[in-house]
């Protein structure tokens, strides 16, 4: 189990566990040179014994590695097993009191101890050093275990405490049998040390992050500890040296100790009454105001006409806002609580764990999302959705988003309008030279070159069949000329309208005879359309066919215009060859349907 304490308060443990380890080892070097001032700070008083001193050197030691190595498992063990043997230790001096047998002398630790042998530490002693062995053995346990040490330890700085004040008043009862048998002043300090240091390093204990805090507990815990603790102590200390003294009697002694302690403890209360207040009051203005804010907020949330929703980051809806509820057509209980990729088509559920890893990678992600509302309809959606992260909760992801379906459609139609012809429904000028041009920059590339075949046709006669059934009806042959056209190319070929009564088209992978299988396929249909169609003209066209040399600067457009200029001189020297022209004044009646005549030229 981790010490979160221990990173926070470290330097503080390592001060107290120094602290320890020094007072200890000067008491030893005053055992060891016979200096008095050493073993007894007030001449006359108990001294700390050499068993108590080295005790406090290994618990100090144990206090200091807990505190640098918290996660380490070997030095955990090692702290458990000296908390125990401190314990044992303990035990065994308490043990001695009862059965008369003394089992640890302090001639064990210094055998030129100068005195009598019997000078064991006071009984006070060792029952603390008990308290502190519990405390330190159970530190890194879990559950009751741990909260039995740090019970262990309250109660050995309870004990310390007391003796301090024994010392203070004359109580020799407090801090053991008689002067010379009793715990040394320094001891309980120490023990006061040790069992604060205990205290924070304990994780089950919740008053170090109390008094560590800038909550109102916290400033109040920091401000009246010391008072309740010090100002009764001192006073009733400054009573005691009153009535040795004989500046005064008993009753006047107690009645001023009362008389104190009531005005300084009112004057606290009255100062804290008035801190209370004041906190309670900024309190109560900032509930209000955050009150207000989260009103004006839900008022967005709700009116917004924008979708916002809050979803976790697995993906699952937390929260939906009004706007989202109406533009899927559920109710807002089918959606909350729903996998957000649940409302994606098929298609594209695929992707959103990309989705997701981009938002908890990044802390953010935008784009477009498709969905499918309640009655089948596909949605767009431009979304932003960032993440939010807050101490103490469980990440979670804010997307707002807008409905741009009808907005990308527009779009799309845009765009087909600029690239393609209206009537015909084939690629424009500008679309066909947007398309080719990109097909030519990927023929130029060596690994996908397959060679492009550009074929130009003219429809003959349209001026004759405007003239003798009107215009509407040379708009229907040119429409129903390029559907025959493009019915004859396949889908990977671009056919367009390149203007009036010019179609122009661009094979993609075509060899030597796939433009003659072309062009013999168009005869074919447009014979088949004039046999078939019962519409008062025939439809006839003039074809011609250039291949594009590419390893070259040129411009398309200057392809285009050398390939028309060649269409047409090949046109000429195949005439006797081919036949893809019925001139208009050498049809027949309708009644005798043909195919395409001999071509004429321009």
């Amino acid at each position: 189990m981790s010490l979160p304490k221990v990173v926070t308060h470290k330097y503080f443990v390592f001060g107290c566990a120094f602290i320890t380890a020094l007072i200890a080892l000067l008491a030893l070097t005053g055992w060891a040179g016979d200096i008095a001032v050493l073993k007894s700070v007030v001449p006359g008083y108990p001294e700390m014994r050499p068993v108590t001193a080295l005790s406090f050197v290994l618990v100090g030691a144990g206090i200091f590695l807990a505190a640098a190595f918290p996660t380490n498992s070997k030095i955990r063990l090692i702290v458990t097993m000296l908390g125990i043997g401190i314990a044992f230790s303990s035990a065994l001096i308490l043990g001695s009191y009862f059965s008369g047998v003394i089992t640890v002398k302090n001639s064990f630790v210094m055998p030129d101890i100068h005195g009598v042998d019997d000078n064991r530490m006071s009984p006070h002693t060792p029952i603390n050093f008990l308290f502190v062995g519990i405390s330190l053995a159970l530190l890194h346990l879990r559950g009751n275990p741990g909260r039995l040490g740090v019970a262990a330890g309250l109660m050995s700085l309870a004990s310390a405490y007391s003796a301090i004040l024994g010392h203070l008043y004359g109580a020799n009862q407090l801090y053991g049998i008689s002067n010379v048998k009793g715990m040394a002043i320094q001891t309980a300090f120490v023990f006061v040390v040790v069992s604060i240091a205990l205290t924070i390093l304990s994780p089950y204990c919740k008053m170090v992050s109390i008094l560590t805090s800038d909550s109102l507990g916290g400033m109040a815990a920091r401000r009246l500890l010391p008072t309740v603790i010090l100002l009764p102590t001192f006073i009733g200390w400054l009573r005691i040296m009153g009535q040795e003294r004989g500046l005064f009697d008993s009753g006047f002694g107690s009645t001023m100790s009362i008389f104190t302690l009531v005005s300084l403890m009112l004057v606290t209360v009255v100062y804290y009454t008035y801190a209370v207040h004041a906190s309670d009051s900024r309190r109560s203005t900032i509930e209000d105001e955050l009150v207000e804010k989260e009103q004006r907020y839900r008022e967005l949330f709700d009116y917004s006409q924008g979708m916002i929703c809050i979803h976790d980051l697995t993906g699952k809806i937390l929260t939906a806002n009004p706007a989202t509820v109406r533009s899927l057509g559920y109710t807002e209980a089918e959606i909350v609580g729903t996998e957000l990729v649940n409302f994606l088509p098929e298609s594209q559920r695929g992707g959103f764990a990309t989705f997701l890893r981009q938002i908890e990678h990044e802390g953010l992600s935008n784009g477009l999302l498709p969905l499918v509302a309640k009655n089948g309809k596909e949605l767009v959606w431009r979304y932003h959705s960032i993440l939010i992260t807050e101490p103490g909760k469980e990440p979670y992801v804010i997307g707002h988003a807008q409905d741009v379906t009808e907005l990308i459609a527009a779009q799309k139609l845009l765009k087909n309008l600029s690239l393609t012809d209206e009537m015909t429904g084939l690629y424009n000028r500008r679309g066909f030279l947007t398309m080719a041009e990109q097909q030519i920059k990927l023929e130029r590339h060596s690994n996908t070159a397959r060679g492009l075949t550009l074929m130009f046709a003219d429809m003959d006669g349209l001026k004759k069949i405007n003239d003798a059934h009107g215009h509407e009806a040379g708009s229907d042959a040119i429409v129903e000329l390029s559907k025959i056209l493009n019915s004859a190319l396949r889908s990977a070929d671009l056919v367009a309208r390149f203007g009036g009564d010019e179609f122009v088209m661009l094979t993609i992978g075509s060899q030597d005879g796939d433009a003659e299988m072309i062009l013999d396929r168009i005869t074919d249909r447009i014979a088949q359309y004039n046999e078939t169609s019962g519409k008062p003209y025939t439809l006839a066209c003039s074809i011609g066919v250039v291949p594009l040399v590419l390893d070259t600067d040129k411009t398309f457009e200057s392809m285009i215009a050398e390939a028309d200029e060649a269409m047409y001189a090949e046109k000429r020297r195949r005439k006797a060859e081919h036949t893809f022209v019925i001139p208009l004044d050498a049809m027949p009646p309708k009644t005798e349907m043909q195919g395409p005549a001999p071509a004429q030229p321009h």
